[in-house]
């Protein structure tokens, strides 16, 4: 249950201061809302803890963007030990149908993707990723839940989603080892 509130705990801090589908072809440009693109480096980009190494480069196997690249250690106990946080660009979401993004881990593994909407309430998603490869994913907005292990004390339940002002999103490998992983930009598409 630890794992499952690790993106939970980080959610709170993230608020207070500022699955899936797997598919081999990137969403059309025109037909997106970019959530979070890495062109400015990190601008925008945090982890909670430092052992949690983030940088941007270019991987031209999968796009000529740039990709945020995650060296994460095995998890702790810290239940936020490896939450990667990213600001959204565009806070509106509202007509988008999916989260889309590409990724790339080192190995096999479970991902959590997380965000507050509107009402404050933590949403997440979790996703099984194969190694080695750049993929899709695809999270429906219409079959995202919200988190059962966690909620911020101030979210307003039983609400419908409302992701007409999302500050953002964030991810964590929900391995029990440590690894590395390439993202490339947060869409959410129409």
């Amino acid at each position: 249950m630890a794992t499952h509130m690790l993106l939970g705990v980080f959610l709170v801090a993230w608020g207070v201061s500022a699955a899936s589908g797997v598919n081999s072809r990137q969403p059309a440009q025109s037909a997106v809302i970019v959530i979070h693109a890495f062109d400015e480096g990190l601008a925008g980009v945090r982890a909670a803890n430092p052992a949690v190494h983030l940088s941007v480069a270019r991987d031209s196997s999968v796009t000529d963007e740039r990709v945020l690249i995650v060296d994460y250690p095995a998890p702790t106990d810290d239940p936020a030990g490896r939450d990667v946080q990213c600001a959204a660009e565009k806070q509106d979401w509202t007509g988008g149908r999916a989260i889309s993004f590409q990724i790339k881990p080192d190995h096999s593994l479970r991902m959590s993707l997380s965000f507050l909407d509107r009402n404050r309430v933590a949403y997440t998603a979790w996703t099984e990723l194969k190694g080695g490869l750049w993929q899709l994913v695809r999270i429906p907005l219409d079959e995202i839940r919200p988190n059962p292990f966690f909620q911020p004390p101030d979210a307003r339940t039983g609400r419908p989603i409302d992701v007409s002002d999302v500050k953002g999103i964030a991810f964590a490998p929900q391995d029990e080892t440590s690894g590395r992983l390439a993202i490339g930009k947060f869409v959410v598409t129409k």
